[in-house]
């Protein structure tokens, strides 16, 4: 087995050889493995994201006649020799994906999880809990805000959410990778806000969603510290849960984190929560 260098002129012998690869990342550094009869086994990139940067994102896809041969180890390894910056690489895998079990093997440990946090909206329970949520004065839907405020709250609550755990480059930076998703993908008649004067408090922002599946939403208060955040919260996970329901929406899909400080201890008090663990996983290439 030799392992080479690779990069964009590999992605058609990579598809060819059966194998995933996302065309539209730009990869930092890439390392290709070939089988003695120059066939493709496997490849391995990695990249720093734009906005978080304390960690290179690593995929490897290895054919299946060469798993369970320690040829993915061999590509992780060789991918850390070329790294520009001596920082760690991460994946997120569900608790469901094969891979966890190799990729605990060789060092790898969570920085991040995140639990099960859908609410089914056909549950008689889940609705009865919805219910009896408090409601609050100053709640409003999506569309009585302007794209600037809901642009600027979103930010806001993304920077603090990931600031301990995952920091970006800056706000100016969230705001260029997400404003124009939520112009244009953000449900404002689902999506209720927590308004007191011209501060936004809390959130839950629904985005675009296939008829039928449960509806993406993202939601925390817009400071760590809001002032009665859990309850305003609270009123707006209430206001779009009901008008969803009414809707026939099937459920909730909150992509949320188990740091979460407001988020996470409400939806814990719901009768039900399904969905899987996804966990965010580092760790440090193996040596030689």
């Amino acid at each position: 087995m030799h392992i080479r260098p690779g990069g964009y002129d590999d992605i058609r012998g990579i598809l060819d050889a059966g194998l995933r690869i996302n065309s539209r990342i730009k990869p930092e550094h890439m390392v290709v493995a070939e089988a003695e009869d120059g066939r493709l086994a496997g490849f391995a990139y990695c990249f720093l994201s734009g906005l978080h940067r304390s960690r290179y994102w690593a995929t490897i896809r290895v054919c299946e006649p060469y798993r369970r041969s320690g040829l993915g180890t061999d590509l992780i390894k060789e991918l850390g020799k070329v790294r520009d910056e001596a920082k760690p690489f991460y994946v997120k895998m569900r608790e469901d994906n094969p891979s966890l079990h190799w990729i605990r093997a060789i060092g790898a440990t969570p920085f991040q999880v995140c639990p099960p946090m859908n609410l089914d909206l056909t549950d008689a329970a889940t609705l009865e809990w919805v219910a009896a949520l408090p409601a609050r004065a100053g709640v409003v839907a999506g569309t009585a805000l302007s794209d600037d405020q809901l642009i600027h709250a979103f930010s806001q609550m993304y920077e603090w959410v990931h600031a301990e755990w995952s920091p970006v480059t800056s706000r100016a930076d969230v705001e260029r990778v997400y404003a124009e998703e939520v112009r244009l993908d953000l449900n404002r008649e689902l999506s209720h806000f927590a308004v007191d004067g011209d501060t936004v408090v809390a959130g839950v922002f629904i985005f675009r969603t296939p008829a039928g599946e449960a509806l993406d939403a993202v939601a925390e208060t817009i400071t760590r510290d809001a002032p009665d955040g859990d309850a305003a919260l609270a009123a707006c996970v209430r206001a779009t849960a009901v008008l969803a329901a009414e809707r026939g929406w099937p459920a909730l899909a909150f992509d949320g984190h188990r740091d979460d400080p407001h988020l996470y201890p409400l939806l814990t008090r719901a009768p039900k929560l399904v969905g899987d663990t996804l966990y965010y996983m580092e760790y440090e290439p193996p040596a030689d």
